[in-house]
């Protein structure tokens, strides 16, 4: 906590009368921004790179943080979303994480276009404080393809943003300029001028389109910024200045930050406001003081840095309670990024054994780690520390935030100021902006899936949850009520599990019947909103597995736990075809019917009228068969059986016993159409199943092994995909020990992670 001795000028209370303001103060800001502050969480995604083929997996690791960059233990459920560059959603996973981390995959599929995509990532407590407190980052996926245009259109954003958020007359003023041409950052140069076109400043780019410039302010006068990039001239009117305030200009100096307050003499004059400052980090407080404005004399603060927050941290000016200015200001305190080392141990066949370093680590470290070619150029759009320390007390999208923690950058910190310099601020009453720091609590923390339900009539008060391996997940009581909810379930989607009453002495007979709502704890609305430089979204406990099948339970109906995820035919059907073959040698030639719930209650012939228009026929009363279309036969096979008249007499299938429905035209066999049907396991053993199957709409996506590409050497980007190592932990020495496959070119590691102690790690190493 920052001390008041490193104030270094006159925070003096003179009255009473002073004292009562401060205590308005206190009161209304700070015991309200001390009271119940919000837990924060913080979200990154590494990946295994940041370019793809349209054939690629892309692998991730999740990190989800608190606001001290300290694994949060209070989520358990990410949600990672792939979007395209105008906004369309791919597809969402949702991310199992365990003490901070876990791992999934994005399966590319062909139908993708070449171009830029994006990685967003937001847990649901996240949404407490507003849509742009989420994780974004982009990646390309396949060649890009530019449309030309009939006419080189540009989309021009050109915006001021002065410093603390408003101009003072009579006083010198600083101004950022912000320019992007189609959404990025464009080169330019201009002028500031008076009403007679006196240029009183001049500016340039010297970042990503960003620049600043200083003047004084005169005292009735307007000005405009005169600004030339593309050919294109624009003229923009600089904001008009306030007669009475204060203005506030924030440096930096190795060691401190320099704070330095000016008023003018119309203030001084009309001396009956009260000024207060406040540092701090979104709802965490540094410090506090007032102001006594003596005269128009400039008011310099030097403050150490180490008695900042890591990262970005707010001043903010109040006057009578209300703020009316505010100045972001970056701290990097280095001593908290741990220093990574990299040593080859031995060859062992095509793998080489390397052991990683973490100098100086307190406790355990959690990384991952991207292997790739040492041609690939040292770069990367994001990395932990611009996800923990920068881009969650931003406004709007940052174009490559990694840029800034960049030590080959030498500039990087002065580019950052002049980021924030450009962040704007809209001036809030204090209510506001008490609310706006320290949000009210609205959304939950998600600790796994719900399962919810009614059952009659009640066989027991004791109704358990049971997986398919016959070990109970989770067991609660009814306390004689029908209906039911099983919270907090670490279930995947494709997951079984049973139901079953629970009595100690004896069987107990099974529900007449039982209606089963699988729900999410949170249905999030994903959507992607695009303007010049901004994208948002608008929008696991562990349990003991205890043996458990025995004469004391009942068995109810086994429930298929399954998701909904946006249709890839292509992967479906290898699936069912690997499943298959052995019953159905041609299965290749079959495509595979979606069935919906709607006819879980029917029987197959009844699906096959309805849907495929296929109809049960008499020839004269000798024999049966199915008929499609104008008199044209339809085959049917059932597990690889084909159905003749004397079968599909009989034939009384429930679709609830079918697994899967597969259709090809004009089979090898003869007729229109063939359908091969193959039922559900319980079925061919003639178990029967007194309840319907349901799906279960949510769960966790399940993460795959990871398997290397074959490199292809002639990929014209020259990346090389060696490796990705997502979950590597080091002993309390901050030492692990991996494998890599051998790469006769030499390495290139993007190493990434967290220690339990809120220590961030993020190195770029090239192994020869």
């Amino acid at each position: 906590m920052m001390q008041n001795r490193f104030l270094l000028f006159y925070f003096i209370l003179f009255s009473s009368i002073a004292t009562i303001a401060q205590n308005k103060f206190t009161d209304s800001i700070i015991t309200a921004l001390q009271k119940e502050p919000l837990f924060f969480e913080k979200v990154f995604i590494h990946t295994n790179k940041i370019k793809y083929n349209q054939e690629d997996t892309i692998w991730f690791k999740a990190y989800v943080s608190s606001n001290e960059n300290t694994p949060s233990l209070k989520t358990t459920l990410l949600y990672v979303s792939l979007f395209s560059e105008t906004g369309a959603l791919i597809e969402t996973q949702n991310i199992l994480i365990n003490k901070g981390v876990g791992i999934g995959q994005f399966e590319l599929f062909h139908s993708l276009k070449g171009g830029n995509y994006y990685l967003q990532a937001q847990t649901n407590f996240m949404k407490n404080f507003g849509e742009a407190n989420v994780f974004v980052s982009k990646i390309s996926i396949g060649n890009a393809v530019e449309e030309k245009a009939e006419t080189n259109e540009f989309l021009y954003d050109v915006q001021l943003f002065p410093e603390g958020g408003f101009l003072l007359e009579n006083v010198e003023n600083v101004v950022a300029v912000k320019v992007l041409t189609n959404g990025l950052g464009n080169n330019f140069s201009g002028k500031i001028v008076d009403s007679n076109n006196n240029e009183v400043a001049h500016f340039k780019n010297v970042y990503s389109g960003m620049a600043k410039s200083k003047f004084h302010y005169k005292e009735l006068e307007k000005y405009q910024a005169i600004i030339a990039t593309n050919d294109s001239v624009f003229r923009v009117d600089v904001p008009l200045a306030k007669k009475q305030g204060v203005a506030i200009t924030v440096s930096d100096d190795k060691d401190f930050i320099t704070l330095q307050l000016q008023t003018n003499t119309q203030t001084i004059q009309n001396a009956n406001d009260d000024y207060f400052i406040l540092f701090h980090q979104n709802n965490k407080l540094v410090n506090y003081a007032d102001v006594v404005l003596v005269d128009t004399s400039k008011i310099k603060l030097k403050l150490n840095k180490k008695d900042f927050f890591n990262g970005v941290n707010t001043v903010t000016v109040f006057k009578n309670n209300t703020p009316v200015l505010e100045r972001k200001f970056f701290v990097y305190k280095s001593n908290t990024k741990k220093e990574v080392k990299i040593e080859k141990l031995l060859e062992v066949k095509d793998s080489i054994a390397f052991k990683m370093l973490i100098k100086d680590t307190s406790g355990v470290a959690n990384i991952s780690a991207s292997v790739l070619s040492n041609t690939v150029e040292l770069d990367e759009n994001a990395s932990i520390e611009s996800a923990f320390l920068l881009t969650p007390y931003l406004k709007g999208y940052i174009e490559k935030p990694s840029y800034y923690f960049n030590t080959n950058n030498k500039n990087r910190f002065n580019h950052l100021d002049l980021l924030l310099l450009t962040q704007g601020w809209t001036q809030y009453s204090s209510t506001e902006y008490v609310h706006n720091l320290n949000p009210k609590y609205k959304y939950n923390f998600e600790m796994g899936f719900k399962l919810s339900g009614y059952v009659k009539p009640l066989g027991s008060n004791n109704l358990a949850l049971i997986s398919e391996d016959n070990k109970i997940i989770d067991k609660i009581f009814l306390n004689n009520k029908l209906d039911f909810t099983f919270k907090n379930l670490l279930i995947y989607k494709g997951d079984s599990v049973k139901l079953s009453f629970v009595k100690p002495d004896k069987a107990l007979a099974k529900p007449e019947n039982m209606v089963l709502d699988s729900v999410s704890n949170y249905k999030m609305k994903f959507q992607l909103k695009k303007n010049a430089s901004n994208y948002s979204l608008s929008k696991q406990e562990n349990y003991s597995h205890v043996d458990f099948y025995q004469s004391n339970t009942t068995t109810l109906d086994t429930v298929n736990v399954s998701g909904k995820v946006k249709s890839r035919a292509y992967f479906e059907k290898k699936k069912l075809v690997n499943k298959y073959k052995k019953i159905t040698s041609d299965i290749g030639k079959y495509m595979p019917l979606e069935v919906s719930d709607y006819y879980k209650n029917e029987f197959l012939l009844r699906y096959l009228e309805r849907e495929e228009g296929v109809k049960l026929v008499n020839w004269k009363g000798l024999e049966w068969y199915l008929e499609v279309g104008v008199k044209k036969e339809a085959l049917l096979f059932i597990d690889g059986k084909r159905m003749e008249s004397e079968d599909l007499a009989g034939l009384k299938l429930e679709m609830k016993d079918i697994e899967s429905v597969m259709m090809q035209p004009y089979p090898k066999e003869g007729g229109a159409v063939a359908y091969q049907v193959f039922t559900k396991d319980n079925y061919k053993k003639g178990i029967i199943e007194l309840y319907q199957n349901y799906v279960f709409e949510y769960g966790y996506n399940a993460a795959k092994k990871y398997y290397t590409p074959i490199n292809d050497f002639n990929f014209q980007n020259e990346i090389q995909e060696i490796d990705w190592k997502p979950i590597l932990e080091t002993n309390a020495n901050g030492e692990v020990v991996f494998k890599v496959k051998q790469y006769n070119s030499g390495y290139t590691f993007y190493v990434q992670g967290f220690t339990k102690a809120g220590a961030l790690i993020s190195e770029i190493m090239v192994v020869e």
